[in-house]
């Protein structure tokens, strides 16, 4: 029994271990402030989609024939781990899309200043 103890402490160390070092959740891909001050750029320049009958969700793969939209300079400064990304605005709702996959990978509010 002990040794059966041992084996499973032994096996359970590398698995702990990487998860430890798994990459940070992409909800933490961007601060609230970085969020807020990229919405409120994609907001002045970008109105929603009229088409809507696509609904956006991390992970979802961005139909072919809905164009995205590069995200303004201003957004890459603020947040340098968003290039390669564009962004598609459904309803109130803002998709950052890693370009070469199509791939939804944040969706946030958009954001209107007061």
């Amino acid at each position: 029994m002990r040794i059966l103890l041992t084996v499973i402490a032994i096996l359970q160390f590398p698995l702990s271990a990487a998860v430890a070092q798994s990459p940070a959740s992409k909800d933490e891909l961007l601060s609230l402030d970085q969020k807020i001050k990229i919405a409120e750029l994609i907001t002045k320049q970008a109105a929603p989609l009229a088409d809507n009958s696509f609904s956006i969700a991390v992970d979802r793969v961005v139909p072919a024939q809905i164009q995205l939209q590069p995200l303004p300079s201003e957004a890459k400064e603020l947040a340098p781990q968003v290039r390669g990304f564009g962004y598609v605005v459904v309803n109130e709702e803002i998709a950052l899309v890693d370009q070469r996959t199509r791939k939804v990978v944040l969706v946030f509010q958009r954001w209107r200043e007061q």
